[in-house]
């Protein structure tokens, strides 16, 4: 088993979200940590704009939230109430080298962890085309459930280390939404809630973590709220 550092966080609030993913993607390079999985939520609604996004402009202009931009690609998403997470690890280890191959075995990883939820996730997603906004489009590699994208997920690969972060919405505010996004030809968008109200995320991060070991060989050693060794 490989030892991954793993914090949940509970609600983090919007500046300290990239920050800390990157924090933990150095640490990985340099080898302070062999992995880690970060699970986080958020204490206010903000967007994340992804790394290759030049411009963001909300449609109701006079809307006024937090713009975070990430270090990995994708579309725009609009967090409010998710389980949102990073995962950093040298690729070749736990998951496959190839970024495609990777983005797959973290999906099919998840995808598990939600079936042993009652949760029925697959990968049945279009082609790779970019959509400025994440949840308008699935990716090949990301997941649906009941016909909504479920999953949004992005990686960024640096020299032999790999960051994926990813959402996966509980609760979608769609007036919220549209005031961020216009309609932008949105298809509905739910939350896992919304689809399957007994959904337990604290249910869901014990079958990740499960999952993790069986099928990547990772063991999580849990790291509390504020304890950051891993600097």
């Amino acid at each position: 088993m490989t030892p991954w550092l793993f914090l949940h966080e509970g609600n983090c609030p919007p500046e300290l979200t990239m920050e800390t993913d990157l924090d933990l993607f150095e640490a990985v390079r340099a080898g302070a940590i062999e992995g880690s999985l970060r699970v986080y939520n958020w204490t206010e609604p903000a967007v994340t704009t992804g790394c290759h996004q030049k411009s963001f402009a909300f449609h109701d202009r006079e809307l006024v939230l937090p713009v975070l931009h990430r270090p990995t690609g994708g579309g725009a998403v609009l967090h409010g109430n998710d389980i949102t997470f990073s995962i950093c690890t040298p690729l070749g280890t736990a998951f496959p080298p190839g970024i495609p191959e990777c983005s797959g075995c973290i999906s099919r990883i998840f995808a598990s962890a939600l079936g042993l939820c009652g949760v029925e996730a697959g990968m049945n997603g279009g082609r790779h085309l970019f959509s400025p906004v994440c949840f308008a489009r699935p990716s090949p590699a990301e997941l649906l459930a009941d016909g909504s994208k479920i999953l949004g997920l992005a990686l960024a690969r640096k020299g032999g280390f790999m960051l994926a972060q990813g959402v996966i919405p509980l609760r979608v505010d769609r007036v919220l939404a549209e005031r961020v996004f216009g309609d932008h030809d949105m298809p509905e968008c739910r939350g896992i809630l919304e689809m399957y109200p007994d959904f337990s995320p604290a249910l869901f991060l014990v079958r990740l973590r499960e999952c993790l070991a069986s099928h990547a060989g990772v063991l999580l050693q849990e790291c509390s709220q504020g304890d950051h060794e891993y600097h």
